[in-house]
């Protein structure tokens, strides 16, 4: 019987490539974790699978195109690789959430690790997401889709980055 790969823990910073399966691949990187869970983005970058790991620099630089809460599930058979681990500035990207419902006069508004939380003023109610959980494959096929590779669906749009309230704009850290 053969041996199962050790599976590493996912860490901050961790940087990693993603297949596309026509011997490109596009650029992740881990930039926090919750719970089970990782806030992820994937940069505006592709190169041939052969050449990613020497241009992560390159990759790091690039626009954000993608983010949002996922699982590991394509790290642990190898599907993501991780090709190095580099400093990553949370701050940028860590979005707020909100909890409650406007409704119910209960909203919130939370820092991204859930330790900070004030009540949400009507426009934070109306703007700011509920955290949400996307699985990876949303993720790989959006980028896929992002160049053509596969058709646009409307389930890409939740992990598409637009204008991110972060938890530094509403909390100061």
């Amino acid at each position: 019987m053969a041996k199962a790969e050790k599976i590493s823990t996912l860490k901050d910073g961790d940087v990693f490539s993603i297949s596309l399966r026509d011997g490109t691949a596009a650029v992740g990187q881990v930039v926090s974790s919750y719970l089970a869970s990782h806030y992820v983005v994937l940069f505006d970058f592709v190169a041939p699978e052969d050449e990613v790991g020497s241009r992560i620099s390159d990759a790091l630089q690039s626009k954000t195109l993608f983010g949002g809460l996922t699982f590991d599930a394509l790290f642990r058979p190898g599907r993501w690789k991780i090709l190095e681990n580099r400093a990553v500035d949370s701050k940028k990207y860590l979005p707020a959430y909100k909890t409650g419902a406007s409704d119910l006069g209960n909203c919130k508004v939370e820092d991204f690790k859930g330790k900070r939380r004030r009540a949400a003023s009507d426009i934070e109610a109306e703007n700011i997401p509920f955290r949400k959980t996307s699985a990876p494959i949303i993720f790989e096929r959006a980028m896929k889709a992002h160049l053509g590779l596969e058709p646009w669906h409307t389930a890409f749009d939740g992990v598409r980055l637009g204008d991110v309230v972060t938890s530094t704009e509403l909390f100061g850290y």
